[in-house]
C-alpha cells in the first residue's frame, strides 16, 4: 500500500514540475546599463557606436547616453514662397542597423548614422547682399569687439557694410583690424577716452562726420546685436524713405520697459537713422546740446531726435531688443518669420548666434530658424533646437510659448503688444538645444544636445549637405 502511495506522489510531483516548467511566465532578464570611460568621457552601454570624442570634449560632455547622426539634404525650391514651417512624413529618429561588414562585437562611427537622409526644401539661395549704403556704429572695448567679430562676420562679412567702432585706448588694435580684414568685415576703429555713456552718444557725430558718398542709412548697435540676414535687412530698409529725416527702430517686447525708457528705438535691436537725420543731429551745436541731457544711451538719441528734428519713431516689429531672461526657446521656436535683429544673446540668455548662422553656408540665410515637423512628433528649429511638445500644438498655430522671465514686473499681458498671440509654457516639453556647428568640407555639422548630468547627455548630430 505504501508503495502505491509513493508511486502516486512521484507521478503527481512530476506533473506539477512539468506544468511549472512549461507554463510559468518567462521573466525578462533585467537590462543593466553599464558604462565605460573613454577619453575622460563616461559612455553608457546604450551608445552602440563610436561617437566623435573630439566633438564631445569640445561640447563639454562628461557622460554620454546617446549619440546618433542624421544627414539632411538641402534642395532649393522652385517656388517663390516656401512656408516657414513644413511637415515631413519621415521620423527624425530611426532605428540604426549595424553594418554587418564589421564584426558584431565592434563599434564604428558609421554605426551612429541613421540609414535614410532627410530631404528638405528651402528658398533659393541668394548671393550676399550689397550693404555698401549702410554704416554701423558701435561703442565698446577692443576685447569685446574682438569677441563679436565671428558674429559680425555672418551679417557684415563681404557685404560692403562698414562698422565704425569707438573703443577705449588699446595697443592691440592692429591685431583686431587684421582679423576683421581676413573675415571680410570692413571695420574702422577709433580710440576715445570718453566715459562709455558719452562715447555711446558720440557715435552720432562720428557717424555723421564719416559718411561715405553712398551712405543712405546709419545704425547704432550694441556689440551683441546680431542680424540673421543682411539680405532681409536691406529689403526691410528699402521700404522706408532714406531721403527724409527717418528714424526706424524696435521697441522692447515688455511694456514695463517701454514705460520706463519711453517710446524709442531700443539700441540692442539697432537704431537706424537716414542720412538727412544723422546729418541734422550730428551738427556740432545740436550734438553738444544733446550731450548735456541727463539721459544716456539710446534714450538720449531718441530725445535728441525728437527735440532737434522732424522725425518720429517708425517701429519695425522685426527689430528685436529681446528683453527676456533665461529660457527664450518659445521666442525662437514660434512658427513666425525670423527677426531682423537679435540682442542680449550673450547676457540675458545664452544662444550662440555665430553658431546658429553657420548652416547658412549650405542653405542660405533664409533657412535659419526654419522649422520642420517630423513624423514622430519632433520639430527642428534650424540652428536653435529640436523639441517634442507634451501638449498638442495644432498645425499652422502661430502662438508663441511664453517660456522666459521679464524685468520690472512684466507678466503675460506685458508681452502681448509685441509678441501676441501667446500660450503658456509647456512644462513637459523635451528639448535638444543647438550648441555647436562647424563647416566640414562641403557640409555643415550641427550638434543638438539634451543635457542630463545624472543619466548622461543625449547628442544628435545633423549633417547638412547640398543636393
Amino acid at each position: 500500500m505504501w508503495r502505491r502511495k509513493l508511486l502516486r506522489f512521484v507521478v503527481a510531483a512530476c506533473l506539477v514540475t512539468s506544468f511549472t516548467i512549461f507554463l510559468w511566465p518567462e521573466i525578462e532578464p533585467h537590462h543593466e546599463i553599464t558604462t565605460q570611460t573613454i577619453s575622460n568621457i563616461t559612455v553608457t552601454s546604450e551608445v552602440e557606436c563610436e561617437p566623435d570624442f573630439d566633438a564631445l570634449q569640445r561640447l563639454d560632455v562628461h557622460k554620454l547616453s546617446q549619440y546618433v547622426r542624421r544627414e539632411i539634404v538641402v534642395s532649393p525650391s522652385s517656388s517663390d514662397v516656401v512656408p516657414i514651417a513644413q511637415r515631413l512624413e519621415l521620423p527624425l529618429f530611426e532605428k540604426i542597423h549595424k553594418d554587418h561588414r564589421f564584426a558584431e562585437d565592434s563599434v564604428h562611427q558609421d554605426d551612429c548614422l541613421m540609414p535614410r537622409p532627410v530631404s528638405v526644401s528651402v528658398p533659393s539661395i541668394l548671393p550676399r547682399a550689397d550693404a555698401s549704403h549702410i554704416d554701423f556704429g558701435v561703442a565698446t572695448t577692443l576685447e569685446r569687439l574682438n569677441e563679436s567679430l565671428d558674429a559680425f562676420t555672418h551679417w557684415a562679412g563681404h557685404t560692403n557694410a562698414r562698422i565704425l567702432a569707438l573703443i577705449e585706448p588699446d595697443a592691440r588694435i592692429n591685431e583686431v583690424l587684421t582679423k576683421a580684414e581676413s573675415l571680410g568685415v570692413n571695420l574702422s576703429v577709433t580710440e576715445s577716452t570718453e566715459e562709455y555713456q558719452h562715447r555711446y552718444f558720440s557715435l552720432v557725430p562720428h557717424l555723421a562726420k564719416n559718411l561715405r558718398p553712398q551712405t543712405r542709412w546709419t545704425c547704432v548697435i550694441d556689440d551683441d546685436t546680431f542680424f540673421p540676414s543682411m539680405t532681409a535687412l536691406v529689403q526691410a530698409l528699402s521700404k522706408y524713405d532714406d531721403t527724409a529725416q527717418t528714424y526706424v527702430g524696435g521697441l522692447s517686447e515688455a511694456m514695463p520697459q517701454v514705460g520706463i525708457f519711453g517710446l524709442m528705438g531700443f539700441g540692442g535691436a539697432g537704431v537706424f537713422m537716414s542720412r538727412p537725420l544723422i546729418e541734422q543731429i550730428g551738427r556740432k551745436e545740436v550734438y553738444e546740446d544733446c550731450q548735456k541731457m541727463e539721459s544716456t544711451g539710446d534714450r538720449k538719441i531718441s530725445l535728441c531726435i525728437y527735440q532737434y528734428s522732424d522725425a518720429h519713431l517708425t517701429i519695425d516689429h522685426r527689430l528685436r531688443q529681446i528683453d527676456m531672461r533665461g529660457d527664450v526657446s518659445g521666442f525662437f521656436e514660434a512658427a513666425r518669420p525670423p527677426p531682423l535683429s537679435v540682442h542680449h544673446w550673450k547676457s540675458w540668455f545664452n544662444a550662440d548666434m555665430a553658431k546658429l548662422g553657420v548652416v547658412s553656408e549650405i542653405c542660405g540665410d533664409s533657412c535659419l530658424l526654419r522649422k520642420w515637423h517630423f513624423g514622430d512628433g519632433w520639430i527642428l528649429t534650424n540652428g536653435f533646437s529640436i523639441v517634442k511638445y507634451s501638449n498638442d500644438v495644432p498645425p499652422g498655430d502661430k502662438s508663441m510659448e511664453l517660456t522666459w522671465a521679464g524685468d520690472n514686473g512684466a507678466v503675460f499681458e506685458s508681452f502681448l503688444h509685441e509678441l501676441g498671440p501667446l500660450r503658456p509654457k509647456d512644462e513637459g516639453k523635451i528639448s535638444y538645444i543647438h550648441e555647436d556647428a562647424i563647416i566640414d568640407g562641403n557640409q555643415v555639422r550641427q550638434w543638438y544636445i539634451r543635457r542630463d548630468p545624472e543619466l548622461g547627455d543625449k547628442v544628435l548630430e545633423l549633417i547638412w549637405r547640398k543636393e
